[in-house]
């Protein structure tokens, strides 16, 4: 195609000369092209042109998560200026305890491990028949099957050697006075539950007595494996024999508290006092060394798993040092799975504080809750719940559900991870 500027009058002379050849050139474009889908090149372009303006929108949403993502970052570097926050690892021993805090305009971290060893080694002994039940279970469809021996055997040689060296633990539990005088207190509580139990422990007897619970629970363990489960015969089931080993007692008249079960909740008993003990202790130390302002600001992160999530042992013994429990357990007391580690915790806390700031200015509906944005509530969550209601009553109008919505109105909540 030939563009050709008029500027003058006798540029009309130019185009007369030039249209000749126009015709043509004109006939032999179109001579190669008349084949050509013209339609499937429109459909192509117009795809490519969709395609192009489908990525150019969903690049306001990317590029949104990139500058959050930026802001989190920032909003980390600076938690320790505006709050104190405390991050709760779970470990076998009852719990690791960072504290991060603004020091003379600097941040310091420490990071403590508070709990008696005693929290730990009830703990270990009383999974002991968790451990037997462990050997079994793969094989407890097919009784026959005695491959369980092996397993069996194994464990067993790790329990007696245990109740062998127990005594050498010594001072190694780490119970001292205070703590003696808690274990009294809470072991003389449970023990009125327990059939012909009467209260019976007293803080000179304490540790004998905690110690004779532990003995007997791992002596126990051994002899079910030594005399019961491998002198089994090849039909006789090892499932059966464990559950009557666990509901069985000595028979001794002057020991209530001997079945397997009495012995597990007593040594969960120790656990849970020793536990609290020391992150309450902890607690109140940290809490002394704040101004009740500054101590109000706390944020407590739990690192914890789903099957902890609920009753948290480390969330109930932090709460009642936290300033205000309400808002604690609205805002600042975080259980959260699927974290491991300091900078991690820090990370996800970066994430609601700057989400929370957020919500604070873009859900300026002061009438409705604001929180969608930074809890655990799905932000579209109330908007999908009308949905679905308005969804399943247009459904089951011909059933016999006729008031209220057949999903939302059940006792069941919908499960939160």
């Amino acid at each position: 195609m030939l563009l050709i500027e008029l500027t003058r009058i006798d540029d009309v002379a130019i185009i007369n000369s030039v249209l000749p050849y126009y015709e043509p050139l004109k006939k032999e474009i179109m001579s190669h092209t008349e084949n050509y889908n013209w339609k499937n090149q429109e459909a192509i372009v117009d795809s490519s042109l969709s395609q192009k303006a489908i990525e150019n929108i969903e690049k306001v949403d990317t590029e949104m998560l990139r500058h959050m993502d930026n802001l989190q970052d920032l909003v980390q570097r600076d938690l320790y200026k505006h709050q104190p926050v405390i991050v709760a690892q779970f470990t076998p021993g009852g719990g690791k305890y960072t504290l991060l805090r603004n020091e003379y305009g600097n941040e310091s971290r420490v990071t403590v491990e508070p709990v008696p060893k005693l929290f730990a080694l009830a703990k270990s002994i009383a999974h002991a028949p968790l451990g037997i039940y462990a050997c079994f279970e793969p094989y407890s469809t097919d009784p026959k099957n005695h491959g369980w021996r092996k397993a069996l055997k194994s464990y067993c040689k790790v329990l007696k050697v245990a109740l062998r060296t127990f005594d050498n633990v010594k001072e190694g539990f780490q119970i001292d006075e205070a703590l003696k005088s808690q274990l009294v207190q809470t072991l003389n509580g449970i023990s009125g539950d327990f059939e012909k139990g009467d209260p019976c422990v007293k803080e000179a007897t304490v540790v004998a007595y905690i110690h004779n619970v532990l003995k007997q629970l791992l002596a126990s363990a051994i002899n079910f494996i030594d005399i019961d489960a491998l002198t089994l015969t090849s039909s006789e089931s090892p499932m059966k024999i464990f559950q009557e080993w666990c509901n069985a007692t000595s028979g001794q008249e002057d020991n209530a508290h001997d079945t397997v079960y009495k012995l597990i909740v007593q040594c969960q008993i120790i656990s849970a006092t020793t536990q609290q003990y020391g992150i309450s202790r902890l607690m109140k130390k940290w809490k002394a060394s704040f101004d009740s302002r500054e101590w109000k600001k706390l944020y407590v992160i739990v690192e914890a798993e789903w099957v902890t999530r609920k009753l948290n042992s480390i969330a109930q013994c932090i709460l009642p040092e936290m300033a205000d429990k309400e808002l604690a357990l609205d805002q600042h007391l975080l259980i959260v799975t699927n974290l491991s580690g300091v900078e991690p915790a820090l990370h996800f806390l970066a994430r609601i504080l700057e989400d929370r700031a957020a919500a604070d200015l873009i859900l300026t509906d002061h009438s409705e809750p604001r929180d969608n944005l930074s809890g655990q509530t799905d932000l579209l969550g109330p908007v999908m719940r009308q949905v679905v209601c308005s969804s399943v009553q247009v459904n089951a109008q011909q059933s016999s559900l006729k008031n209220g919505c057949p999903v939302h109105s059940t006792s069941q909540e919908m499960p939160v991870v």
